[in-house]
């Protein structure tokens, strides 16, 4: 008897179950299965194609993160312009204070920030700002705490009525009914602080007895308070007004005036100031000034000077993420020099856009500054300032590490620390755009990737009213019309400057631009990175269009495979049906012919 392959079971679309090769001994399900697997491999590639372009997905993710984190490195080291410099690392500042006693900090603190020149500057702290403050005398206060029943010191009752209070910011009348508590004339004096700029404070001095306290909210003698009995005498009662014999009229009692409210007194290089605050930032551009203590017999000597660490951090930052990029590269696209193999992890070998952004940085980090004119003491590569780049020889090795370093860059400390103490202008040229005027009315404010080395000759004319009515320049011997947007003026190439000269004339100058490599790289990575145009998010983009083609594809091939699979498995059910029709009638006869046999 033939064997029948009971391991196969098809259960169809309707449902119905299906013995494989019940009746032909011959296992259709896998048959079936073996030729849709057949007919998948075109699906199975595109696939591999999928999980491929993943790997290349992930990796050209991660290297447009590091782009932005070496363009980030690069933000303060290309000579952007804001009206504080606080986008040029290199016009950081820093400041050192010194004093004889070597109490300099007890007494003051200076802080520079980017746009505040260099120098020195000889500081005596006289007397320190300081809010007025006004005391009153102890109140007796009763049991039920209300101001009608309470007396001074003297015994005099402290009654009820109306006073106002105020500074130069503004004032209030407080009303004081008879049931009214010591604080609740503290709390009615704070509702209106804002308006008053005075607050109010009860002290406990004693069981029993109270006193209040009355403070100016901003220091200096701009900010001293007025105070006056409207109806009744209560701050008369209280102690804080009294007969001035000299004028006959009520102000405010000497006695407990505890702080005049004084401004700051103190002198710069000999020169006496004053101002209402400790505060003080409108002495020098730049400089913010905090006084702490009055000191008159004693000069703190302060140093601004500009901030080389802040510049080498900035630098070293950048150095940093250059390296990233390059070595991520590397790892990326390696090839054994032994094997000629790719490396395991080489996604991105062969990748035209990653090569383009290598090739691009590459370039730019071992290229010039461009310059309209030179001198002896520019520099012209970073390997002057001790930034040279990893050999091939250099990077051979086992590790990692080494193996993905050619191309890096390195630093020699000790040659960037000494350029950087002593020619660290030509530094900054070396990164920066840099744009130098002949004239003090025309500045540059902005630039852009296209905005090249340059000079430019601008005339510039203002009418009686102060409105510019024409801006021409000219560039490399061409003649043309700047943009005019107010005072603000736009070349072809964008390079924009404000022009502040006087009405009703004509002015010109010389506007000499260099670009450093820092700009050039700053705009080479804008370039790949902006959103429709940069060619790392569109090589992004195409992966995932691929991507989504490729599952479409897949999606068709597996809807052709099913319905293919399911015609497949109709014929073979239909062709188990019409053998075992065939085995019945076969029995049938067998068994007739065996009875005619037996008959006979």
């Amino acid at each position: 008897m033939s064997g029948v392959n009971l391991n196969n079971v098809y259960v169809g679309d309707n449902g119905r179950i299906q013995l494989s090769g019940l009746s032909s001994n011959i296992d259709f399900v896998d048959v079936v299965d073996k030729m849709m697997k057949a007919r998948r491999i075109p699906a199975d590639n595109l696939q591999k194609r999928i999980e491929s372009n993943d790997e290349k997905l992930t990796a050209v993710s991660q290297l447009q993160d590091l782009v932005k984190t070496l363009q980030s490195s690069i933000s303060s080291l290309y000579g952007a312009t804001s009206f504080d410099q606080s986008k040029n690392t290199f016009a950081s500042k820093q400041v050192f204070s010194t004093s004889a006693d070597g109490n300099a900090a007890n007494i003051m603190s200076v802080s520079a920030s980017n746009s505040a020149a260099t120098g020195t500057y000889k500081f005596v702290v006289e007397q320190t700002a300081s809010k007025h403050k006004v005391g009153a005398d102890n109140v007796n206060i009763n049991p039920e705490g209300a101001l009608s029943t309470a007396t001074n010191s003297s015994g005099t009752a402290i009654g009820t009525g109306s006073f106002s209070i105020g500074t130069s910011k503004g004032s209030a009348q407080i009303d004081v009914t008879a049931t009214d508590t010591l604080q609740d004339i503290r709390d009615k004096i704070n509702t209106v602080t804002g308006t008053t700029g005075v607050q109010a404070s009860v002290v406990k001095v004693a069981e029993g007895q109270s006193t209040i306290v009355l403070t100016s909210t901003e220091n200096g003698s701009t900010n001293r308070m007025t105070l006056s009995d409207d109806t009744g005498n209560v701050l008369e009662n209280m102690g804080i007004l009294s007969l001035d014999s000299g004028t006959g009229t009520m102000e405010i009692n000497p006695a407990k005036e505890i702080d005049p409210g004084n401004d700051a007194k103190f002198t710069m290089d000999g020169v006496s100031i004053t101002r209402p605050s400790n505060d003080v930032n409108d002495l020098v551009d730049g400089l913010s000034i905090s006084l702490f203590d009055a000191a008159p017999g004693t000069t703190i000597n302060v140093s601004v000077e500009q901030d080389l660490t802040a510049a080498k951090k900035a630098i070293l930052g950048f150095v940093d993420a250059y390296n990233a990029v390059k070595s991520f590269i590397n790892e990326k696209t390696y090839v054994d020099p032994q094997t000629q193999k790719a490396g395991e992890g080489a996604v991105l070998l062969g990748n035209s856009t990653v090569k383009s952004v290598e090739t691009s940085l590459q370039q730019i980090v071992g290229s010039t500054p461009s310059r309209s004119t030179s001198s002896d003491n520019d520099l012209a590569v970073l390997a002057q300032i001790g930034i040279t780049l990893t050999s091939a020889a250099e990077a051979g090795g086992g590790t990692d590490d080494s193996k993905y370093s050619a191309g890096t860059l390195k630093i020699d400390d000790t040659k960037l620390n000494d350029m950087l103490i002593n020619n660290v202008d030509e530094v900054a040229e070396l990164f920066n755009f840099k744009a130098t005027t002949d004239n003090p009315a025309f500045n540059m404010t902005s630039f852009t990737g296209n905005t090249g080395a340059g000079n430019y000759e601008f005339s510039v004319t203002k009418d009686a009213d102060g409105k510019i009515t024409d801006a021409t320049y000219t560039l490399n011997g061409e003649t043309k019309n700047a943009t005019i947007n107010g005072s603000s003026l736009t070349t072809a190439d964008g390079l924009k400057i404000f022009y502040n000269g006087a009405a009703g004339a004509t002015e010109t100058a010389t506007i000499d631009t260099s670009v450093g490599l820092g700009a050039r790289l700053q705009f080479a990575m804008q370039d790949m990175l902006d959103s429709e145009q940069g060619s790392l998010p569109q090589e992004i983009n195409s992966i995932k269009t691929q991507n989504t083609g490729f599952e479409d594809k897949i999606d068709r091939i597996d809807s052709r495979i099913t319905n293919q699979r399911e015609v497949m498995m109709n014929k073979f059910i239909n062709m188990e049906q019409a053998l075992a029709q065939i085995k019945n009638v076969q029995s049938s006869l067998d068994e007739l012919m065996a009875a005619g046999k037996k008959n006979n």
